[in-house]
Formats: structure tokens, sequence, C-alpha cells
């Protein structure tokens, strides 16, 4: 069924999924019972939506370039230690909430680079120290792109002061670092290439 919100719907499904999953997680611990998590992938684009195959084997499914990206996404949450990871096309699609990037990325299957995001609160919902964190956030990410680390390191100090579990900020600490002891590369286009599918 055709919905113009779909985009929407995706995002708001996917952020209730990921906290129900994290109180299933939290009401499993005194019991004993493992703790779980999710990695969502949203991707918004074409696709081919219906039931597919032969007289023999039928199956009700999505194909498409728009599915593959998605697919291809699927592994990246554990990496920055968010549940929902969107494609740029969804973070566009969706500006009623606030995004953070997360990072440039190559997957398998394609040559050019694509922005990752993840949701953090509805624009109108947004608190004065997320705006804050996202804003220092996008100089972070400016300058590590340009290759200055020594620039944004102190940006990401007080990142990590205020949220030192966070593994997206131990991520880039530790990139920090090693771009810190490299010589300047010129032929180095910022993006994180990820060969499993």
């Amino acid at each position: 069924m055709d919905n113009p919100l779909h985009a929407t719907l995706a995002v708001r499904a996917a952020i209730e999924m990921a906290k129900a999953v994290e109180e299933l997680s939290v009401d499993n611990k005194p019991t004993g019972l493992p703790e779980v998590s999710v990695g969502i992938r949203l991707n918004t684009g074409l696709m081919s939506v219906g039931d597919m195959g032969s007289a023999e084997r039928r199956s009700y499914t999505v194909i498409g370039d728009a599915v593959n990206l998605a697919a291809r996404l699927e592994s990246l949450s554990g990496a920055y230690g968010v549940s929902v990871v969107a494609s740029e096309a969804t973070a566009r699609a969706v500006p009623e909430f606030a995004w953070q990037e997360l990072d440039r990325v190559r997957v398998k299957g394609r040559s050019k680079a694509v922005t990752i995001f993840t949701p953090v609160a509805l624009r109108t919902e947004l608190t004065q120290e997320q705006a804050g964190a996202l804003d220092s956030w996008a100089d972070v990410l400016a300058g590590y792109r340009t290759q200055q680390p020594a620039q944004v390191q102190p940006l990401l100090d007080t990142l990590l002061a205020t949220d030192a579990k966070k593994v997206l900020y131990r991520l880039y600490a530790e990139r920090l670092a090693s771009m810190a002891s490299r010589p300047f590369d010129p032929e180095w286009g910022g993006a994180t290439r990820f060969e499993s599918k």
C-alpha cells in the first residue's frame, strides 16, 4: 500500500523496536536470562515489492538496489554502538528527526561511499545538550575528514567526558590517535571500507 509517510513510519518503528528490545534486556537481567540486542538498518528508495517466484515456489519479498544497500548496512550497527543505522536517503526523507552522522562508508558491491546516520530524537524534543553535542560532533567529523586530529581532539574529549561509554566517540578517539601518528594522505577520501555483506 502506498503511504507517503513510509520513511517516517519506518524510523518510528525502528526506534520503538530498539526500545522494546532494550526493555526486554533489562527485564531479563535479574532472572539470569541473556541480554539481547538488535541492529536495524533503514534505506529509502525504489524497489519491487510483491509475490515473486514461479508456480512451484513463490515468496512475498522486496528486491532492488535500495534493498541491497539496506542489507549491506545491516552489520554496521554494532561497529558504531547504535541500534538503528539509516542511509542518507532515509535521513533526508525524515527531516522531523535530528540525526547524528556516523560515518561515510564503502560497502561491498558499491564503489561510491554512503553516508550513514542514527536518529537522536524528534527535533521538537531535542534538548539543548543534545543539540550542542550534535554541533560539536559535526565539527569533529569535519576535522577528521580534513585530517586535522589535533584541532578536533579537544572537542571529542569534551564529548567523551559527557558520555564516556558511547562506542561512537571511543571509535573516533582511536581513529584520531591513529591519524595523528601518520602523515597527511592526499589520496584518502574520508570513507571507511566494509567488505562483509
